[in-house]
């Protein structure tokens, strides 16, 4: 039964990494009635239970406090009840002196207390005298002996009242403390000063030695001295006699004091009987012969267990601490025995007070296992708490994880003795033991422990504390990005109080374990592992300067500690949460304070702090908060960025170190190396969450890692080639992060205006499916726009291919007559395409080109034409290309003059010679390729033409006045008009093409006179052989 939480003040930390610290329980205790009087008077023993405090003081007085509500919330006020002083008939010295023991039995609501070496009993809790006052035992030198077993299954008296062990001179009493003491038996076994029992099975120390005991058959295994430099004492003749069976006594039965089933005791199995008399000098016992004392010629300890170096070993590689101190004249060291665990027993041993000291354990056969416990001087005084997880679980109880020896030693600091309660695990290998020791320094004690009444006592029952330390760092807080003068607002100010409430859960401790020391009384309190961690992440951080440092190995170590542990707790799993993310932010400052330093961080650096950032899963809005360029990105939410004030503390200590420091904001140097791309690592990983729902504020987060991986990628993409993206370039990032989608796009449109990265825009729009958009961004480049990328290299073929996948006919009309009019082959094949999404007919394609791409009109119709064969629209076709023939001849006049000359070296070619067609191709110009192009299309439109439906009257009217330039054009028109006779004098006499006039008079058609691909030639007949014969005759 825990007492109500106490919250007197918050607690002085020794070492804040330290696994214990100090809180307050009571201190300025009138430990004297006579305020005037001089002699020191100091605490002796310290008792605590349900709110009641008891206090022995060197002056044979008991104090006795009782605790009441105090004015705070959950704190707590001592006020005296009342102050006893037991009775004894002679003063005693040295340990005994005063109120030695404080026994409580809250089963059978008595307290045993040792004073002077008289016990007396009492009620609990108020302390009036019991049994009437009438039991007294004088020379007692020890009382105790609880049934460890029956306490840790909280079974101790079960109505039937507790047994208890009182050690006197000359024998130990066992008697039954109920609603009336009962002796139970004495075994004839003096001079005992401490004992530990489990069952039947004791482990007991007397002024020189330790052994077991059996307390039914009353039988003893002595183990080691307490002293290495005594001897082990040699029993009188009497006692030893009845401590040792007589031989034969095998088969013998008795019964538990506490009526329990026989129990397995090492690997010996017993039936003994605490509460009734042997039932014959023959009954058996079956504890083991070889060490026996039931064996009068045995040694007292065996050789081979055990072997007590006369000084206890340092670590490998450590020099010896040497004393701290000397003593005129030794006291003998006090045994101390304790059993963590169900199977053992902790026994010390040493050889002075000043000199170290060691804990061995042994079973309960007496065998010594596990390794040893060293202590830096011998403890005056030593208590276990926790780790018994064995126990725990058999009993159905949680258990304390990791077990803790403490020990109140003596070590030097500073050339000078100081009073220290030494902590270390006892239930890891020594060596590891070793290097977690810690200490607790006491203030105010003298520098003889023996002189300041300095003691530990683990309570009876545990209290609950209040950590500020740990609800402090846990509680969340709001994180501002810019400094606030503001005052707080009200709601702010409610959601702050919020917190404190939830993160108060997380600040409750037990605490069982009491230092007293002078005039006031502590509690040991066991320090939070979010307390200990975090001092450690704070002690890694160094601020103590203006420029602050940072121990990157110590911030890893801290991350091993945790790794790979499941948290078991709520409180575990928030610590746990919280050490990663801090250790994590405080490895990316690390980064930044190298950048700061203008200097590349080690790769295993930067590998760490990306590691530790996955593993942390940190709010990326905090890393960012950092970074000065990246502030514009974050989306704080409607409630702003709530993060733990440790974490939030953190970030300030690191923004303003990095404020000082003037950083080269390069993306080719530390900055992009450092920075840079170790967060961008982590916002992809940051991306992926995205639909997993368990995202805090998800909205603004993910618009806030969208927003600044962007910026991100196109500042490390800055000083790329110019180009498409190459595979795993930092482009082809950018642009898969683009296509998938992102969240922030306002800002996205702004980031990609503002880098002169209109494809990527392009891109981002094409993502929405804003076609549009990506239509007029497209434009925007090919019209000559900045685009900082160079990504679009064919933007017209890009453009064409976007307009026949889409299906707004108004788009695809704007669009395509636009690039039609830019690039008129191109643009007609939106238009011309089968596949497209839009169709367009070829009455109103013609038309709409002629109002809005009238260049393309003639490529338009060609397509009709020559690629559809759509004869209906070659007249309209050759009109286009005779007055194309026509504007290049008048505006070119080195152009006629190319003709008249190429005329004139034709016919003065000898025979044989080519046609002309082919002397034109073959001679024609570069330069003059559209012309050209234009003849030989119309040469070809004109042989071709039906005489009924070409307007010959036209076509003569537009070609006679330039008949001497285009002879082979007014050679194909008489023909078409059936002036054959014209036709073959202009071939023969102004051409000289003999071999064309010959093919003339074969085919008696133009199709066959200057066109190498004539359109209907595959309809053309032969003419009559009286027409062939007609013509040769003209010929």
């Amino acid at each position: 039964m825990s007492s109500p939480p106490s919250a007197t003040r918050p607690a002085t930390l020794i070492d804040p990494t330290a696994p214990y610290t100090l809180h307050p329980l009571l201190s300025s205790i009138p430990l004297s009635a006579d305020l005037d009087t001089d002699t020191k008077v100091h605490n002796t023993t310290v008792e605590h239970w349900n709110g009641n405090l008891y206090i022995g003081t060197s002056a044979g007085e008991l104090l006795h406090y009782v605790s009441i509500p105090g004015d705070a919330p959950g704190e707590l006020t001592w006020i005296i009840a009342s102050r006893l002083q037991p009775p004894y008939s002679t003063v005693q010295e040295a340990e005994d002196e005063g109120v030695k023991q404080i026994l409580l039995l809250p089963d059978a609501g008595k307290a045993c207390v040792l004073c002077n070496a008289t016990l007396s009993f009492y009620t609990l809790p108020e302390l009036s005298p019991a049994f009437g006052g009438k039991i007294k035992q004088a020379g007692c030198t020890w009382v105790g002996g609880l049934d460890l077993n029956e306490v840790e299954g909280e079974q101790q008296g079960k109505g039937s009242g507790t047994v208890i062990v009182i050690c006197l001179r000359q024998r130990l009493r066992l008697i039954r403390i109920g609603d009336e003491a009962r002796k139970i038996r004495d075994i004839e076994l003096g001079g005992v000063r401490a004992l530990a029992r489990r069952g039947n099975l004791a482990c007991v120390a007397d002024g020189s030695s330790y052994s077991l005991l059996d307390v039914v058959n009353e039988a003893k295994i002595d183990l080691f001295p307490i002293s290495s430099n005594s001897e082990v004492r040699q029993l009188p003749e009497r006692t030893r006699a009845s401590l040792e069976l007589p031989t034969g006594a095998q088969h013998g039965h008795s019964r538990s004091v506490s009526g329990s089933s026989p129990v397995r005791l090492g690997r010996h199995e017993r039936n003994v009987s605490l509460g009734a008399e042997l039932k014959s000098k023959d009954s058996s016992s079956p504890w083991p012969a070889r060490t026996s004392s039931q064996t009068k010629t045995s040694p007292a300890i065996s050789p081979s267990r055990v072997q007590i170096p006369a000084k206890a070993e340092t670590r490998a590689g450590a020099s010896p601490e040497p004393p701290v101190g000397s003593q005129v004249q030794a006291r003998p060291l006090l045994p101390h025995i304790a059993s963590p665990t169900g199977s053992e027993f902790l026994l010390t041993t040493g050889t002075k007070a000043t000199e170290p000291g060691v804990g061995m354990f042994v079973n309960l056969d007496g065998d010594v296992v596990r390794g040893t416990i060293e202590f830096t001087t011998y403890p005056r005084s030593l208590v276990f708490d926790g780790g018994d997880t064995e126990a725990a679980e058999y009993m159905g109880t949680e258990g304390s994880h990791e077990g803790y020896a403490l020990a109140l030693v003596q070590r030097r600091i500073d050339s000078r003795t100081a009073t220290a309660v030494e902590i270390q695990r006892w239930d890891v290998d020594p060596s590891e033991a070793q290097q977690s020791k810690a200490w607790l320094q006491i203030d105010n004690a003298a520098a003889e422990a023996e002189d300041a009444g300095v003691g530990l006592r683990k309570a009876k029952t545990s209290v609950e504390l209040t950590m500020s330390s740990t609800s402090h760092v846990l509680r969340s807080r709001r994180l501002h990005l810019l400094p606030k003068d503001a005052p707080m607002s009200d709601a702010e100010t409610k959601r702050n109080n919020e917190e404190d409430v939830f993160a108060s859960r997380f600040a409750h401790v037990q605490a069982a374990i009491i230092l007293f020391s002078a005039s006031q009384v502590q509690w040991i309190v066991r320090n939070t592992v979010a307390s200990r961690l975090d001092a450690r992440l704070e002690q890694a951080a160094d601020a103590s300067s203006e420029r602050i440092s940072i121990d990157v190995k110590t911030v890893r170590m801290v991350l091993n500690d945790i790794r790979g542990q499941d948290a078991r707790s709520e409180l575990e799993f928030v610590t746990f949460t919280y050490i990663r993310q801090k250790s994590s932010l405080l490895l990316f400052g690390s980064l930044q304070l190298s950048t700061a330093s203008n200097t590349i961080a080690y790769e295993t650096d930067k590998r760490a702090a990306s590691e530790a950032l996955v593993e942390g899963e940190i709010d990326p809005r905090i890393l960012l908060s950092l970074v000065q360029l990246l502030l514009a990105e974050i989306q704080e939410g409607t409630e702003g960025m709530w993060t733990p004030q440790g974490l939030r503390d953190t970030v300030y200590l690191l923004r303003r170190a990095t404020l000082l420091e003037t950083q080269s904001q390069d993306t080719r140097g530390p900055y992009g190396d450092n920075v840079l791309q170790v967060l961008k690592r982590y916002l992809l990983h940051w991306r992926a969450k995205k639909g997993f729902g368990s995202v805090a504020d998800e909205v603004a987060v993910f618009q806030t890692v969208d927003a600044a991986l962007l910026h991100i990628l196109l500042l490390l993409d800055q000083h790329s080639p110019r180009g498409p993206a190459t595979p795993n370039s930092i482009r082809a990032e950018l642009n898969d992060v683009v296509d998938k989608g992102v969240d922030c796009f306002p800002r996205a449109v702004e980031l990609f205006r503002s880098f002169h990265r209109l494809h990527l825009l392009s891109r981002l729009y094409q993502s929405r499916k804003m076609t549009p958009q990506v239509l007029e961004t497209w434009q925007q480049i090919l019209e000559g726009a900045h685009d900082s990328g160079g990504e679009m290299i064919e933007g017209e073929q890009d453009m064409r291919r976007y307009l026949s996948k889409i299906r707004d006919r108004d788009l695809v009309t704007k669009y395509g007559t636009w690039l039609a009019q830019r690039n008129p082959k191109l643009g007609v094949q939106v238009f011309a395409d089968e596949h497209g999404r839009v169709k367009f007919s070829h009455q109103d394609t013609v038309a709409l080109l002629r109002e809005k791409a009238p260049s393309a009109v003639k490529e338009y119709l060609e397509h009709l034409v020559f690629a559809r064969h759509k004869a209906e629209y070659s007249s309209e076709l050759l009109s286009y290309y005779l007055t194309a023939v026509l504007a290049a001849l008048e505006v070119s006049p080195d152009l006629e003059e190319t003709l008249q000359d190429g005329y004139t070296t034709y016919r003065a070619l000898e025979p044989p010679k080519p046609t002309y067609t082919q002397f034109f191709a073959d001679n024609s110009s570069p330069a003059n390729a559209d012309f050209t192009s234009n003849r030989t299309r119309l040469l070809q439109l004109l042989s071709s033409a039906d005489p009924a439906d070409a307007d010959l009257s036209s076509l003569r009217a537009k070609l006679d006045p330039h008949a001497d330039l285009l002879v082979p054009e007014t050679i194909v028109l008489h023909a078409l008009t059936g002036d054959h006779d014209t036709a073959l004098h202009l071939l023969t006499h102004t051409l000289g093409d003999y071999d064309t006039a010959i093919s003339y008079c074969l085919h008696a058609s133009p199709a066959f006179l200057f066109s190498p691909r004539p359109l209907n030639s595959a309809s053309v007949t032969p003419p009559p052989h009286a027409t062939q014969s007609s013509l040769f005759t003209l010929l």
